[in-house]
């Protein structure tokens, strides 16, 4: 007997597309499901049981053309808007539906749009949760991301390591040091302090992040005292296979804190302005560090000088990372 349809949309982030999956697997279980996604997210997808097909999204206005024409025999009965930009209002009247669900607060009876509305406090999984209950998604054991890898990547990541000097018998520590905003930036200096620290203990360190970030990566060198292996600019399933051997994942609010726990590895997760409680990661292996915001209001994405991050100290940190370190120990 065949299924009925359903399309979900997640075009934005990193975090944004992975903090969708325990959705989709509820949708997944109960509908043909396809998802929308962001053409260089798309790889966070791959091998989810749950999903039929995986469509590439770009935000123009050709794409959208295109997109709609590949889908024009594809009705469905649900359409759940995860997470997206203003494009896909415009890309709704070119697809077959009976309803479609968002927190956008999207309200339109001609489009069947339904807006729900959720309360800015829950956590982001948990919203998506309830957008796929209220399209119809069956209950699911899973409330955090997953990422499925093959062994060969997996293996690959590991080769590297090795490659590099941090072998398999040595705790490691991946470092994650950047963040697209800088007001979510823990100061670099601090993370080669602990670095430092760890180093002397003979735990392995590498570091993870992209080229734009060079000028980081030379400060944690410079504090640390030696020259750190650094994961930067890599495709994201090898991103979260490097993720994926390490022991802790330290890291400021961005996408790799996602990609660790997608990957199972605990995740020391350091929060500003923003709230861990709607956003962090899930589960009993996690530990986060919050500090309060400084400035009322937080400016955000306009902030030039993130004093908040700054009371966050170095000793904070090492005792969670203790705290960690000798729990993968038992």
């Amino acid at each position: 007997m065949n299924r009925p349809a359903a399309l979900a949309v997640c075009t934005t982030a990193i975090g944004d597309t992975l903090l969708s999956i325990p959705a989709l697997d509820s949708l997944g279980k109960v509908y043909d499901l396809d998802v929308l996604v962001h053409q260089h997210r798309l790889p966070l997808l791959l091998n989810q049981p749950n999903i039929r097909q995986l469509f590439s999204y770009r935000n123009n206005p050709f794409f959208r053309l295109s997109l709609a024409w590949r889908m024009r025999d594809q009705h469905y009965e649900s359409i759940v808007v995860m997470h997206a930009n203003d494009d896909i209002w415009r890309l709704l009247p070119k697809l077959s539906y009976d309803a479609a669900y968002n927190i956008q607060g999207w309200r339109s009876e001609a489009l069947r749009t339904t807006a729900i509305d959720l309360p800015p406090t829950m956590h982001v999984v948990d919203k998506r949760l309830l957008m796929a209950k209220e399209a119809g998604g069956a209950p699911t054991n899973q409330t955090a991301p997953r990422i499925y890898l093959s062994e060969a990547e997996v293996a690959e990541a590991e080769k590297w390591l090795v490659d590099n000097g941090l072998g398999s018998s040595q705790k490691r520590v991946a470092i994650v040091p950047g963040a697209a905003n800088l007001f979510k930036r823990w100061p670099a200096r601090r993370f080669g302090l602990v670095a430092r620290e760890l180093l002397l203990r003979g735990v392995g360190i590498y570091c993870v992040g992209t080229g734009s970030e060079k000028e980081l990566f030379q400060e944690i060198d410079a504090v640390a005292r030696t020259h750190l292996p650094c994961l930067l600019d890599v495709p994201l399933r090898r991103l979260a296979a490097g993720i994926s051997r390490a022991d802790i994942l330290l890291t400021n609010d961005t996408g790799p804190l996602h990609l660790g726990q997608a990957v199972g590895t605990p995740v020391l997760g350091l929060f500003g302005p923003t709230d861990p409680a709607t956003i962090g990661p899930r589960g009993a292996m996690h530990r986060v560090l919050k500090v309060e915001r400084t400035c009322d209001p937080c400016t955000t994405k306009r902030c030039k000088d993130p004093k908040c991050m700054r009371e966050l100290k170095v000793e904070q940190v090492m005792e969670l990372m203790n705290e960690m370190l000798a729990k993968s120990e038992v």
